[in-house]
């Protein structure tokens, strides 16, 4: 979604990466009462904005787990983990590897 749209209950519902992140945000807004859902819908913008910002990182580490076979020695749980340098590292780890 581009910023200059205005967020919806159903774009920020279809902006989220998995099923499951839609049934936890759909819950929350459901069940939450109508003067918190200000800040509860500012939290899942604010998670989407981060992940798309983030998206370029994740598809280059997807990449080098195809590529190689495995996670970067470094990787650790999370979404926001892996930084640029260590991504360089296990792809050069990668193409040293497979020589």
């Amino acid at each position: 979604m581009t910023t200059d749209q205005p967020w919806t209950i159903d774009s920020i519902a279809h902006a989220l990466p998995h099923p499951e992140l839609r049934a936890t945000f759909m819950r929350e807004v459901s069940f939450t009462d109508v003067n918190e859902l200000p800040d509860i819908l500012g939290r899942w913008v604010d998670f989407i904005r981060k992940f798309e910002a983030e998206r370029p990182r994740l598809d280059r580490l997807r990449t080098l787990v195809q590529e190689n076979g495995r996670l970067p020695a470094t990787y650790t749980a999370g979404l926001v983990d892996v930084t640029e340098e260590e991504l360089r590292a296990a792809a050069d780890q990668g193409c040293r590897g497979a020589a």
